[in-house]
């Protein structure tokens, strides 16, 4: 028996066990789709706002040369009485921003706002260092949050204000949308991702009851809510997250509008997803290893305790899902002395049946966000698809972030650059905060061969599933790399194949 043969029970044990996690996500993707569509709001509509409280918007911003000029117009021009109305612009930037953020405020701060310029002499917790230095001196019984590539709707503290008439209300979440969804390719799958949260997962959370997270931003929380869960802490790299569980936890309950839109920008470059999406993960999983043992232990429903498991361990679907990828050679070269055996997931009819659930899941979940979206899922079909290759070529991204939360390295703070981009005649090319090439494009060249390779060895034994899977793996690593490597090289190119504008229900 060779060395191969030997390893067969343990790889297929692993496989098998890995499979089985990544098909409880996928199902659980299924079901919450299904909460989405079929629950009711668990609140009513609230009686009309009799009075004016206060009200403090804070808009932390860190080297927003290009948006912050935006963002501090559009929040002075949200209709709320000036008398009842505080503006903090908590301001920790290093660049010019600064000297802007400083002109506006004096202008509008002569014209009769109560506008402020926090600044700080360190940027110590970073975000919620300054969401706690703000909260220190703010004088609003309610606390606004945008974030620099959002633009606060002028309605905004109207429709969410009176959701506080419910005392146990600790915040209040608006949907996100956005201004350049169809800027590029890029954008345009970024969006069927960012479309499937707020009308799946924002929606299936809180109306199915279980906790649901503040975005952390284009919300207004409940001052005494924050205080009360303790305040901003900024040991994960998601306060937001860990905030909104901390504050559940103490019987606070969310309120999630997906009919008041707060428009943002997407991220324009590759390299600025790639830094998105590794603080997302990174800070996911570090509120999971601080919040799971208390949430566990909690007096709350086992849904809730289930949903909150699945949404804050939701990553852990790209680790199961690229050790399942590097598997597959193995796998099929135990199918040449094993396929006849029916526990074997190297046996074609086992493989084909029950990868079904994890195959499809994700794209109908996708596919759903797009048709609450849009109203016309088939002809955002291939975004969809686009939109699930995407997932696949950030995958050592993803798992980078979460290896080292779980070894405990600490992760820096990434900003996610925005350029001003609202129109797909835009350009971001010349702008400053530019963040080069990843490093981890090299890793994703070599995985990429080794997706190549896999597929000829699937295709010479006949194993059409695991030739799909790896086609899948390659057809994603592929746009990840060549995108990072024109927009480096040629910025100009990654909008050839900029989409028009696609029918949709959002200006």
């Amino acid at each position: 028996m060779s060395s191969l043969d030997a390893l067969g029970l343990p790889v297929s044990g692993a496989y098998i066990v890995l499979f089985l996690l990544l098909s409880s996500i996928s199902s659980n993707l299924l079901y919450m789709t299904l909460v989405a569509l079929k629950r009711p709001p668990r609140h009513a509509d609230p009686p009309p706002l009799t009075s004016c409280p206060s009200v403090t918007i804070q808009l932390p911003i860190f080297n927003e040369l290009y948006v912050v000029e935006r963002l501090i117009r559009a929040a002075c021009e949200v209709d709320w009485p000036k008398e009842c109305l505080e503006i903090q612009v908590l301001d920790d930037s290093t660049d010019e921003t600064q000297f802007i953020a400083a002109r506006l405020v004096r202008w509008y701060a002569e014209r009769g706002y109560n506008i402020t310029h926090v600044r700080r002499p360190d940027r110590v917790g970073y975000k919620a260092g300054a969401l706690a230095e703000g909260l220190r001196v703010a004088r609003g019984e309610f606390i606004a949050i945008f974030d620099a590539d959002f633009v606060p709707p002028r309605e905004f503290l109207r429709r969410t204000l009176p959701y506080f008439f419910y005392e146990r209300v600790g915040f209040v979440q608006a949907r996100g949308g956005h201004v350049n969804r169809s800027y590029s390719i890029l954008t345009q799958f970024q969006s069927v991702i960012i479309d499937a949260h707020y009308f799946i997962d924002q929606f299936a959370r809180n109306r199915g009851g279980f906790f649901m997270n503040f975005n952390g931003t284009a919300g207004v929380w409940r001052r005494t809510a924050i205080i009360d869960a303790g305040g901003w802490e900024h040991d994960t790299l998601a306060e937001d997250m860990d905030l909104s569980y901390r504050a559940q936890l103490n019987g606070w309950e969310a309120v999630y509008l997906p009919n008041l839109v707060a428009y943002a920008e997407l991220p324009v470059t590759i390299s600025g997803y790639r830094s998105q999406q590794r603080r997302w993960a990174a800070g996911a999983f570090a509120c999971a290893l601080k919040l799971l043992p208390r949430i566990l232990r909690a007096p709350i429903s086992i849904g809730t305790k289930i949903q909150a498991v699945f949404h804050l361990l939701g990553h852990v679907s790209h680790v199961a899902l690229l050790f399942m990828f590097l598997l597959q050679p193995l796998l099929l070269y135990q199918s040449q002395r094993a396929s006849q055996i029916p526990l074997s997931p190297a046996y074609p009819p086992v493989w084909m049946i029950i990868a079904i659930i994890p195959a499809l899941a994700p794209g109908i979940y996708l596919a759903v966000g797009q048709w609450r979206s849009s109203g016309q899922p088939l002809s955002r079909l291939p975004f969809v698809l686009g939109a699930s290759l995407l997932g696949a070529g950030i995958v050592l991204t993803i798992v980078g972030a979460v290896v080292r939360v779980l070894y405990r390295r600490q992760l820096a703070f990434e900003r996610t650059p925005k350029y001003g981009i609202s129109h797909p005649s835009d350009s971001w090319d010349g702008k400053r905060y530019g963040l080069g090439l990843d490093p981890l494009v090299t890793l994703e060249v070599l995985l990429a061969g080794f997706a190549a390779g896999t597929m000829a060895y699937a295709a010479m034994v006949r194993s059409w599933g695991s030739l799909f899977f790896a086609g899948y793996f390659l057809l994603g690593l592929l746009f990840v790399i060549g995108t990072s490597c024109v927009q480096v090289n040629v910025p100009q190119l990654p909008r050839i194949l900029a989409s028009s504008p696609t029918p949709n229900r959002e200006p």
